[in-house]
């Protein structure tokens, strides 16, 4: 038993140990997200909810403000893991490069979730009904709520998603839902 102590021993250091915890945490997260989606698919399927209804002035209306509903909710819920993520790896007191790693990981999706939040409030300020902004790796991208978009309104949005993340032109993607 010694002897295999030693011989394995070395594959049980902490940085393993993390790498096993971090693993065992996105499988029961990527389970409990399935697990809600089905959830909420047979939700659909069957037509009751929990949630209060909500007057619908069209079906293409209520099908829109659905998609940024969920879409944040998804987003929200997603940053959430990752948050506990990184605090298990900080709370685990991991060595200094790994912890540094971590605090810096959580700084950036702060960060990333701040910008996000500011682009799309004020994207909403110049009129359109709703907007998403995703920043990942250095990409922008931001869904409108709007049936099209002019040449004029592409250009308000990308001055403002250019001023307030500081990226270029070539990494931001402007869409619409519909």
């Amino acid at each position: 038993m010694k002897q295999l102590m030693q011989r394995y021993g070395k594959w049980l250091n902490k940085r393993v140990l993390t790498a096993a915890g971090l693993c065992l945490l996105l499988a029961a997260a990527i389970v409990t997200n399935v697990l809600v989606n089905k959830n909420k698919a047979t939700t659909e399927k069957t037509g009751t909810q929990n949630a209060p209804e909500v007057t619908q002035v069209s079906a293409q209306s209520g099908t829109q403000t659905n998609f940024f509903a969920a879409y944040r909710d998804e987003r929200d819920s997603v940053r959430t893991q990752e948050l506990a993520y990184l605090d298990a790896i900080v709370a685990q007191g991991a060595d200094t490069e790994t912890l540094s790693d971590a605090q810096q990981q959580k700084l950036e999706l702060v960060n990333a979730m701040e910008t996000e939040l500011t682009v799309e409030n004020l994207v909403r300020a110049k009129g359109f009904s709703d907007v998403i902004v995703s920043i990942h790796k250095g990409n922008i991208s931001v869904v409108v709520g709007a049936e099209t978009l002019s040449d004029e309104q592409v250009a308000q949005i990308l001055d403002i998603v250019l001023r307030e993340t500081g990226k270029s032109a070539e990494n931001v993607k402007i869409s619409t839902a519909l």
